[in-house]
């Protein structure tokens, strides 16, 4: 019965994860902007979501562990805003770097897997409110072990989403260059650097304003 039990809570944490991902943010906007301007393929969808779920585990994780030393003054809410920071810094950095090959192309070429795990690191450094409320819980219940696995599976279930959203803007792409003339085609870098240059903007300032 108690396995039973257990099997229910993974699979749930596993559906919330996937759904929570299909919530406003979570960098999806981000996301299509840089697959549209980039040379990015099926292959760094994946490396997309196996780094956001590398990043946020161990984010989800590091934090877990801290507070079992400062469960009663840490503040989850300054956390996640330290992280959003660091996050639009990095954000900034590819929105930056993207359009520096546009206006520069044969100065360098834009090494596509780079990209994808920055923006990766950022998607997952911001933690999520959710899932650390239950390892603070889990902590603060003496059960430490099934918190981290149950963070680790929703951590999956956000990245398995967010994978899924990054290979059908591949496809999506595919699909305007066939409909859209080259020109237009063309500027899709300048644009793409431009939306994330904003993102990262916002993302960095909201939580000082």
């Amino acid at each position: 019965m108690v396995i039973f039990v257990e099997l229910i809570y993974t699979i749930t944490a596993f559906i919330l994860g996937m759904l929570h991902a299909l919530e406003p943010g979570h960098g999806k906007s981000v996301v299509a902007a840089y697959i549209l301007g980039t040379k990015a393929n099926i292959k760094d969808a994946f490396l997309l979501g196996v780094t956001i779920t590398l990043s946020h585990t161990i984010v989800i994780f590091l934090l877990g562990f801290l507070s079992i030393y400062l469960l009663e003054t840490l503040n989850v809410n300054v956390v996640h805003d330290i992280m959003s920071i660091i996050g639009g810094i990095i954000l900034i950095a590819v929105g930056v770097w993207i359009v520096r090959h546009y206006f520069h192309p044969h100065e360098h070429e834009v090494d596509t897997k780079k990209g994808v795990i920055a923006l990766g690191l950022s998607a997952g450094l911001v933690p999520c409110p959710a899932a650390l409320a239950v390892l603070l819980l889990s902590i603060s219940s003496g059960k430490l072990i099934d918190g981290l696995m149950y963070v680790a599976v929703f951590s999956i279930g956000l990245a398995v989403s967010l994978t899924g959203l990054a290979v059908a803007f591949v496809k999506s792409k595919e699909l305007i260059k066939k409909y859209v003339g080259s020109r237009e085609v063309s500027k899709l870098p300048l644009i793409s650097g431009c939306i994330i240059i904003l993102i990262g903007l916002y993302t960095a300032f909201h939580p000082i304003i």
